[in-house]
């Protein structure tokens, strides 16, 4: 079992040491980690040089985080990858022996695996995002119900798929709405990650922009399968 764990920077140095050594304490040993940054000016480099030995970091431009992770996707060689922003931090050391205890009995058929987001700021917990598989069918009929950070995908099926670099807040919903259906996503019983408040999709000054991607995804990927995903609500509801 090998996870890639895929970064994207551009000058993180708030929190990326935070993260980075998240993922240095982790128990389960089998997993790497990719950080594609997008030429950082601060000191971003020089946080992931003291990993240098166990991460692999490349620097280069790129039209935005989708566009970075589509470059880290061609350097990935795990089964599941998991995205984190650099202001996102695994809550534990058991996080990925965890999921693995979970990950190992699912059948090849399921692309997305997921467990709980806590979120907060500075420390200090806001709450946590545990969603049934029933809720996050239903959520996704109007916006993003996997919980990004902490999900697992199978990269066999990301690597195909890529990420739409038009995107620059919604990709990652417009690439779950292509390959989401009623049996590929299954959920872990885990607290996976912690998401710092006030990434990217969260700035007011950002909030047209989501709004927009959102409702272009909803428009051209979820319409299409709205009848699928009440479906597999309801079935997950009963069951």
């Amino acid at each position: 079992m090998l996870y890639s764990i895929i970064i994207a920077t551009k000058n993180a140095e708030k929190y990326l040491e935070r993260c980075l050594s998240s993922l240095f304490r982790q128990t389960w040993p089998d997993y790497e980690v990719i950080l594609q940054d997008g030429l950082s000016t601060d000191d971003t480099l020089k946080i992931a040089g003291k990993y240098s030995g166990c991460l692999q970091c490349v620097s280069e431009a790129d039209t935005g985080v989708y566009d970075a992770w589509n470059k880290a996707l061609d350097r990935a060689s795990g089964e599941w990858g998991i995205f984190l922003g650099a202001d996102d931090f695994l809550v534990d050391g058991n996080v990925l022996a965890n999921c693995r205890l979970h990950l190992k009995k699912l059948p090849p058929g399921i692309t997305f695996a997921y467990g709980n987001v806590l979120h907060g700021e500075n420390g200090k917990l806001n709450g946590v995002w545990a969603r049934s598989l029933s809720f996050m069918y239903h959520y996704f009929l109007t916006n993003m119900g996997l919980p990004f950070p902490a999900t697992f995908t199978r990269l066999e099926a990301l690597k195909k798929a890529r990420f739409d670099t038009s995107y620059q807040i919604a990709g990652d919903y417009d690439l779950a709405a292509r390959l989401l259906t009623k049996d590929n996503a299954a959920y872990l019983p885990v607290h996976v990650t912690w998401m710092e408040k006030g990434g990217l999709s969260s700035r007011p000054e950002q909030r047209h922009a989501i709004l927009e991607e959102r409702r272009r995804v909803v428009r051209t990927r979820v319409v299409p399968k709205a009848g699928m995903l009440a479906e597999a609500s309801l079935e997950y509801l009963a069951y």
